[in-house]
């Protein structure tokens, strides 16, 4: 006996999910100006920067598509009336990457050398821009009556996007920030685009209201527990599995739930890296060791980790409460903790 889709595991989902949406995906493409085409097809890893196929690029994950597979499953309904949804939100998705990898001066983006560095900064704007219309533009054509509502869900989306980019960029400035301040910037930049994910999938395959606004929910406290599990693998992750140096967040400077949850304390620890953050504490293994300790002893760290399960469990709770059937939850929740913990 086969396994049904919504029985698989996580990987399996993703795997799936890349075989229904890379079709359309590639065709979407392919509708662009042949340059911002092949800087795109770049960026997806499908081939090299000269333009030759790639073996070597470490693929999308396609988890927000994922997410609009399994709600259209959830709902009742199937990959073909839900793909196009699942392709405009990766459209999107992608927009906000190659925008970011600018404002942030990343170098490296799934092991190469990101856009920007392979092509220059305009070309990876104007490439950027060209997927967000792209987005627009795939969904609209479908046509329907519940497609209209869910490019409003996108746009909706992508206006949050730009809102939460907004907001992190003046906490980089040094902005005076609360942890409030800052969960409020994750649920525009990280929960949106999960919650319109779930939502497009749900309302392109008739889901009622009281459905999509739930999916929605549950993805908002997604969000917030991806971003704060994101921030504690930014200081103490290992670089195996995230990518990235440990302490890499603060050898960037980067003013992240931690950090604003031990300035908050006020503790002794907590004033004291008030003061290094004041003072010209350099960025060297040692000092920064030193801050990472000083976020320990505040509570920084246990504070983040908490909030992490805490939205994670009211995500899932949400679920629960979903009139689907048992395998669809079974799905979504292993997708959701695959997302935040980085296991099924």
């Amino acid at each position: 006996m086969t396994d049904t889709p919504t029985s698989q595991s996580v990987t399996a989902q993703l795997t799936r999910t890349r075989e229904s949406i890379l079709p359309s995906l590639r065709e979407a493409v392919n509708r662009l100006h042949p340059h911002l085409a092949r800087v795109c097809g770049y960026h997806f890893g499908w081939w090299s920067a000269d333009g030759e196929p790639s073996q070597n690029a470490v693929p999308s994950k396609f988890l927000r598509a994922t997410l609009t597979l399994l709600s259209a499953e959830a709902v009742g309904g199937g990959p073909r009336t839900a793909v196009p949804g699942a392709v405009a939100v990766e459209l999107l998705h992608n927009h906000s990457l190659l925008h970011d990898d600018v404002i942030d001066q990343d170098d490296l983006r799934r092991g190469r050398p990101t856009v920007w560095s392979a092509y220059g900064t305009g070309t990876a704007v104007l490439a950027g821009d060209a997927l967000a219309a792209l987005s627009v533009s795939h969904l609209s054509r479908v046509g329907t009556t519940p497609a209209r509502r869910a490019l409003v869900m996108l746009l909706d989306a992508f206006q949050r996007i730009c809102a939460g980019q907004a907001a992190d960029l003046e906490l980089e400035r040094g902005h005076a920030v609360t942890v409030e301040d800052y969960l409020q910037m994750a649920a525009d930049k990280t929960s949106a685009l999960l919650a319109c994910a779930a939502g497009v999938g749900a309302v392109l395959c008739g889901a009622d209201e009281a459905t999509i606004v739930r999916l929605q929910d549950a993805c908002t406290d997604l969000g917030l527990a991806w971003q704060a599990a994101n921030d504690v693998e930014g200081i103490w992750g290992d670089p195996a599995v995230t990518g990235k140096p440990r302490l890499s967040d603060l050898r960037q400077k980067k003013t992240t739930l931690p950090v604003l949850a031990a300035l908050a304390s006020d503790t002794p620890a907590g004033r004291e890296l008030a003061a290094c953050r004041t003072s010209d504490t350099g960025s060297n293994s040692e000092d920064l060791e030193h801050i990472a300790d000083l976020i320990v002893r505040a509570g920084g760290r246990a504070v983040t980790e908490r909030l992490a399960l805490n939205k994670l469990n009211s995500a899932e709770a949400h679920l629960r409460r979903l009139q689907v059937p048992g395998p669809s939850r079974h799905a979504l929740s292993s997708l959701f903790r695959f997302i935040v913990t980085r296991s099924a």
